[in-house]
């Protein structure tokens, strides 16, 4: 069985590293695992347009607050750092924060310990 290790940062917020492919360039970010967030990922518009990523169409999404937003959605290649990576939907924030949904993980078994301050991710 695989585990990925991630860690806690100074917010408490469950983190990890994954690498994200563009037509440009790759990259590694230290993402925040957002179990409120359905998706696959959420990147930084200026993070987005450094990579170089490929416009793929639109969608209506809910936000926290009940509100609807039409938002531009992309494609991508995205593994977890070192680990193979796969073509997944990526939306963009205004934000500074990666963020990885819960359609990113849902191959994966997701272990948060507060108490002891680690965050594994394990493979099915």
């Amino acid at each position: 069985m695989l585990v990925i290790q991630g860690h806690f940062d100074e917010y408490h917020q469950p983190r990890v590293a994954i690498t994200i492919q563009g037509a440009r360039r790759d990259a590694t970010l230290d993402a925040v695992i957002d179990t409120g967030f359905d998706g696959y990922l959420c990147l930084p518009v200026a993070v987005a347009i450094e990579l170089g990523l490929e416009l793929y169409g639109a969608q209506r999404t809910e936000l926290a607050d009940g509100s609807i937003k039409s938002e531009l959605v992309f494609i991508g290649r995205a593994g977890f750092a070192g680990q193979p990576s796969r073509e997944v939907e990526i939306l963009l924030t205004e934000g500074e924060e990666a963020l990885i949904g819960v359609g990113f993980l849902a191959d994966w078994r997701l272990e948060l310990d507060f108490p002891q301050g680690t965050v594994r991710i394990h493979s099915l």
